[in-house]
């Protein structure tokens, strides 16, 4: 048994998945749990001295010892397992706990060990978890969609502005809280953690300048921020058609905030750039 080199790890840029997964049945000694964020498998040796994951044909996998863990490099399972270990814990990606074929909504998996000379299993259950359906969160949308077709139907310029400044502000919060949401999840990633703090830096300047500028400038802002927003809701697109959406606040929170984030930014946008139109075919009348 040799050490592997570790070349996996469960933090992720995946921001929704179809599957949740529990550990139900532990042997004791040990302790385990399951990530969501790639259904790898987390096995620390407790109090057992010596425990010995089996493979997908009942030979010796991974042994955690004293000396901490050791891999089978022989081993079929080791192939494809991405494995990471870390003093006597050890995680990794096992086809026993993976996605569930078509038409099948739950099954239980089984891990069998060998816990200081005892065979036992660690077990738990998988399951589908599905999405709402998407055309509920387009119908937040609407409400957007008609005070646009408002604005542009009465055309006073001073409402398109404060339209494009309001709905520009709207989805700057929109954008901060979704990344700060994606960005402070246990599974996020360092690229997620970047990210958000980008988005964070855009959307202060932007505001600053929509506070600050000229009438056609902040509407303008307003505009470039509601572009800002609804880019970075559009990048969140995979949480309206898988089930399980890997931020701090529930699911459907997150969704809700996503859609309201795109339907401003929208909005903004679509405002923004009447006013920028409508300031290069004439300059002069910005006060109007």
């Amino acid at each position: 048994m040799a050490p592997p080199a570790a070349s996996a790890h469960v933090r992720s840029g995946v921001v929704a998945v179809d599957y949740r997964a529990d550990v139900s049945s532990t042997p004791s000694g040990v302790a385990a749990r399951i990530y969501e964020s790639d259904l790898a498998v987390r096995l620390t040796a407790g109090t057992a001295r010596s425990v010995a994951v089996l493979g997908y044909l009942g030979e010796p996998f991974i042994r955690i010892t004293g000396a901490g863990v050791a891999v089978n490099d022989a081993s079929p399972t080791a192939r494809g397992a991405r494995l990471v270990k870390h003093g006597r814990s050890v995680v990794w990606h096992d086809a026993r706990v993976r996605g569930l074929p078509p038409g099948v909504a739950r099954r239980r998996w089984t891990i069998p060990l060998v816990v200081d000379g005892r065979r036992v299993r660690l077990q738990g259950d998988l399951w589908r978890v599905n999405a709402p359906a998407a055309w509920l969160w387009a119908l937040l949308g609407i409400p957007f969609l008609a005070v646009v077709a408002l604005l542009l139907a009465a055309r006073p310029m001073r409402w398109v502005r404060a339209g494009a400044v309001g709905f520009g502000l709207a989805a700057a919060v929109g954008l901060v809280a979704t990344g700060a949401g994606f960005a402070f999840d246990s599974y996020a990633s360092e690229g997620k953690w970047v990210e958000a703090a980008n988005e964070l830096v855009f959307a202060i300047v932007g505001m600053l300048v929509v506070v600050r500028g000229k009438p056609d400038t902040r509407a303008i802002a307003g505009g470039a921020l509601g572009l800002l927003g609804m880019a970075v809701g559009l990048s969140k697109l995979p949480v309206f058609f898988h089930g399980v959406v890997l931020s701090v606040v529930p699911s459907n929170l997150a969704r809700a905030v996503v859609a309201f984030t795109i339907a401003a930014g929208a909005a903004a946008t679509c405002l923004g750039l009447v006013i920028f139109s409508a300031t290069l075919e004439s300059p002069e009348d910005e006060g109007a």
